[in-house]
């Protein structure tokens, strides 16, 4: 599946799609509404597509805003990245943790974007407040050059899209993968030899590690059955150590109240580059450095944190 977005993207991305969508993205005069319209739309692609998806979309797109511009846009990369960890909470399908989660408490889709929202909101805020005080994009006076769109390409990416993240719901991704190899390789088969084997490994390792670090917790008995306040510090905690999905796995038997856990995993999410594989992504397409990525992504961690426990130590949310 991996695979697939990746090569999709790289249609995407030789098409001119996300040279003529940051084209029109710098037009806007207002930053903030650049910076805005950036954050949200990761937001909610996430939740349509799955976090891990829209990353492949949106950093490149950030990249190639960045080349555009002849800006270095580090900071928007890394907050993008929170934008996908947090739109990706809304949905059950938005993320991994969440279907876990979604299929053993046995919820109703609706209930969980309902009873998610409050976060999905709160987050947003709280993002786009952190994000006026650190990201200084400086796209003003840029000048915009003239780039030829490919419409075929386009569009023909776009249906491999929908193909791969439908054929992905219903567990069949193999479908996908073997019709978008079929498709790169007829119109553009030095795609083939650009998918990046180093981040594909290291997705391997970390779900290889991370799977027997969850199998031995799993079978450790003596961690109490967790509620409110407790079960949100150490589901978020938790996920900033081993990855919010093996958290997840880990705490399923001991948190009854699912919300607690959704939160607290997808809290988790950002922070350390550990708490999400999302946060590996960014690492390796935009080739940010670990410690530029803590700078802002902890720093929005212990901000939400310490509001989502006021929430709780209150019994206001969940």
């Amino acid at each position: 599946m991996i695979v697939s977005f990746m090569m999709v993207s790289k249609l995407l991305d030789v098409s001119g799609a996300f040279s003529r969508l940051s084209i029109w993205i710098i037009s806007k005069e207002d930053e903030w509404k650049i910076l805005t319209l950036l954050l949200l739309i990761s937001e909610l692609s996430a939740a349509l597509l799955m976090n891990d998806t829209a990353l492949f979309f949106m950093v490149p797109l950030v990249i190639t805003l960045s080349r555009i511009s002849g800006r270095r846009l580090q900071d928007l990369a890394i907050l993008v990245t929170i934008a996908v960890n947090v739109g990706s909470a809304l949905t059950p399908f938005g993320n991994p943790q969440n279907i876990i989660i979604w299929s053993h408490y046995h919820v109703m889709i609706a209930e969980f974007v309902i009873e998610m929202t409050p976060f999905f909101l709160l987050s947003t805020g709280l993002l786009l407040l952190f994000a006026t005080f650190t990201t200084p994009m400086n796209l003003r006076k840029v000048k915009i050059p003239m780039i030829k769109l490919n419409l075929r390409l386009t569009i023909l990416a776009l249906i491999l899209l929908f193909l791969n993240v439908v054929s992905a719901q219903v567990g069949l991704y193999w479908i996908g993968l073997a019709i978008t190899v079929v498709a790169s390789a007829v119109l553009k088969k030095e795609l083939l030899f650009k998918i990046d084997i180093p981040l594909l490994a290291i997705f391997c390792f970390l779900f290889m590690d991370f799977g027997q670090i969850s199998h031995l917790m799993e079978i450790w008995r003596v961690i109490p059955s967790l509620t409110g306040f407790n079960a949100l510090i150490v589901s978020a905690l938790l996920s900033q150590l081993i990855s919010n999905v093996p958290a997840t796995i880990t705490l399923l038997n001991h948190i009854p109240d699912w919300r607690a856990l959704a939160i607290g995993v997808n809290l988790g999410g950002t922070g350390l580059i550990t708490g999400s594989m999302a946060n590996v992504i960014t690492l390796r397409l935009a080739g940010i450095d670990l410690k530029k990525f803590h700078e802002i992504s902890i720093p929005y961690f212990i901000g939400s944190l310490a509001c989502f426990l006021s929430l709780s130590y209150l019994l206001i949310y969940p």
